[in-house]
């Protein structure tokens, strides 16, 4: 396994409190006197980290049973049924209706001493769900915890907040469709303009920039970016941290090549990404709220690093080499053209797209003026960020669809970060093989692809169940 497979997203600060995914609250519910199968204070010592597990009740007559689920606090994420060994003659197969009135999710736990699914709930699962109850097995501890993580998502997606910035002429477009991700998911898609960034540039003091960027330099190495265009970068940081917070939103994006670049502006938000990443925030280019809630959901479940950039088909050449000038294809000595189905390219802007140096084998990211693209020329403004991503590391690519219910998750591995010599509007890109780009691509909601270290299809599908969403895999 390659280390960067293992490594967690690095923060500089200890986030806002609405940045953090709350525990879970769990109900263990003692079907009736007797020992139960599970040992609630292990259970607890296991879950501590994510999650509260409350003083188990047993369960003295059906109308206990129906007076215990009906008073539960709305701050129970689900309820743990507790049995006595063998015997599935329980009290919510007895008297289910308390479960359907109350509405909340029922975890069957597995067993923790041979860490394995209690197969005797089976029947309890089908008959519970018939009548309209959500009810899980987990099939180990691992799956129990994933579980649990993505209750506590879906309560925290309920009540969050995304902004995006400048005009809706994307297919991204928050004013037409925003509203099916705040249906299906509840997160609210906040729009607002450039303007809102611009006018609070100077708000900042020379020393607040160089106080900030001294803490957080380290991690960054200057390439050739001029030093007024990092300073107003580090500005543009500043101002759209100060509007996350005011607005108490989780994550942004800016429409840079739908409105900022394109009319001439060179104050493009790269490096406020990477540093409100180091805050706690989730950030993405060009306002894609989707591409935002794919990387939400990766960060939130798996708290790894994770970065999206515009994905490529090599076999596309044409249209390649209409948005690049050059098609951009493999060296086919190493990579024969008949692999070519299932590999693509991703770039952004110049360069691979926004990573952050947790992201990167070196540990830092470079900075240099944008890069900007084939029909936008580089002109030496603005900062950009250039890094490589691991080679030969597998990865996972994550699609949140514009329907707010479907997911597409595909696997494959990072072969190679490639640069392009004379291309300043492509420095770098880095190499993709996927399992079944065709496949992916037959169903591919757009160009914009989320992307993290590893194999994490297991853990995601099990996310999107718990969200409600169709998860297509590939």
């Amino acid at each position: 396994m390659n280390e960067l497979e293992s490594v967690r997203r690095y923060l500089a600060v200890v986030p806002d409190s609405f940045l953090q995914i709350p525990k879970a609250r769990l109900q263990p519910i003692l079907a009736k006197q007797g020992k139960p199968n599970i040992d609630i204070d292990k259970l607890k010592a296991l879950l501590e980290p994510i999650a509260f597990v409350e003083p188990i009740i047993a369960i003295e007559s059906p109308q206990h049973w129906t007076e215990v689920v009906h008073e539960l606090s709305s701050q129970i994420d689900a309820i743990l049924p507790v049995s006595i060994p063998a015997y599935p003659t329980e009290v919510w197969n007895s008297h289910p209706q308390p479960l359907l009135e109350r509405g909340l999710p029922v975890l069957f736990w597995p067993h923790l001493e041979y860490d394995e699914p209690d197969f005797w709930r089976w029947s309890a699962r089908d008959f519970l769900r018939a009548l309209g109850v959500e009810v899980y097995i987990a099939k180990n501890q691992k799956h129990g915890e994933t579980l649990v993580r993505s209750l506590t998502i879906r309560r925290f997606l309920l009540s969050a907040k995304v902004v995006v910035f400048g005009k809706q002429n994307f297919p991204w477009n928050a004013v037409a469709a925003g509203h099916l991700i705040t249906e299906n998911l509840g997160t609210k898609i906040i729009v607002r303009t450039l303007d809102d960034i611009r006018n609070r540039y100077d708000r900042f003091t020379e020393q607040q920039v160089e106080d900030l960027w001294q803490q957080r330099r380290a991690r960054y190495v200057d390439k050739n970016v001029r030093s007024k265009e990092l300073t107003k970068a580090i500005r543009i940081y500043l101002a759209i941290r100060s509007i996350l917070q005011e607005e108490k939103a989780a994550a942004f994006g800016v429409n840079c090549f739908g409105d900022l670049v394109i009319d001439g502006g060179r104050d493009v938000p790269c490096l406020a990404q990477a540093l409100l990443r180091e805050d706690g925030y989730v950030t993405a280019c060009d306002g894609d709220y989707c591409a935002i809630l794919s990387l939400m959901l990766i960060t939130y479940l798996l708290d790894k690093p994770c970065m999206m950039s515009n994905m490529y088909p090599v076999q596309y050449v044409g249209a390649l080499t209409d948005h690049f000038g050059d098609s951009l294809s493999p060296d086919e000595s190493r990579y024969p053209r008949g692999t070519w189905k299932n590999l693509a390219r991703l770039a952004h802007c110049g360069f691979v797209g926004v990573i952050s140096p947790e992201m990167t084998p070196s540990g830092r990211t470079l900075l240099c003026d944008w890069g900007g693209t084939y029909e936008i020329k580089r002109d030496g403004s603005g900062c950009g960020l250039d890094a490589d991503l691991a080679a030969d590391t597998p990865m996972t690519v994550v699609e949140l669809c514009f329907d707010g219910r479907t997911l597409l998750l595909a696997g494959g591995k990072i072969c190679e970060t490639t640069r392009h010599r004379n291309m300043p509007h492509c420095e770098s890109s880095v190499l993709l093989e996927f399992r079944d780009l065709q496949g992916f691509v037959e169903n591919i909601s757009r160009e914009h692809t989320a992307i993290v270290y590893g194999d994490q299809i297991n853990e995601l599908q099990t996310l999107a169940e718990v969200l409600g969403l169709t998860c297509k895999v590939f």
